[in-house]
């Protein structure tokens, strides 16, 4: 009786951190990506997780869903890491968007990010739009991580499309 209480009891001490969306790894957040030593993109983490994103050095968490986060504000403000939220509309991504997003980077420079969106699809194509027209990722490489996670719709593809045809006539003036 005494070895079942004890197995008993270790199950159930291995079980709760599971129980408490804990698992103990940043690579366990839903479709987490790490995309260089300073940006990851993933799916909407938990609010456990955010203690992971912080305990693996981000500063920064940008949320790219419309709606009510102050909860999630408030969550990660207390673990002394900034929020921002772009409202990126799922059907209408836009320029302006992916405008205010490299603000962002930018003033962030060198500070760990984590960009999020519900299952890293929007993040992801953001992600891979930042590398290749703001810091010369090679085009294979970024396509490869963001198509790791999703294969852009028609309206992710022309946004991505439009985006890049952007910076190219931007880069040639």
């Amino acid at each position: 009786m005494k070895t079942l209480t004890i197995v008993i009891t270790l199950f159930f001490l291995l079980l709760q951190p599971r129980a408490y969306g804990m698992s103990g790894s940043i690579d366990n957040i839903k479709n987490f990506s790490l995309l260089s030593s300073t940006l990851a993109s993933s799916g909407m983490p938990n609010p456990s997780e955010f203690q992971l994103v912080k305990q693996n050095g981000y500063l920064h968490v940008i949320n790219l869903i419309p709606g009510d986060f102050s909860i999630e504000n408030k969550e990660i403000t207390a673990l002394k890491m900034s929020f921002d939220q772009i409202a990126v509309d799922w059907s209408e991504p836009t320029l302006a968007d992916f405008q205010q997003f490299v603000r962002l980077m930018k003033a962030y420079k060198q500070d760990k990010v984590l960009v999020h969106c519900r299952l890293n699809y929007r993040a992801s194509a953001f992600a891979y739009l930042y590398q290749t027209t703001q810091l010369g990722v090679h085009e294979a490489t970024a396509q490869s991580q963001m198509q790791a996670i999703w294969q852009p719709n028609d309206i992710w593809l022309e946004f991505i499309n439009d985006v890049q045809a952007h910076y190219q006539t931007t880069s040639k003036k």
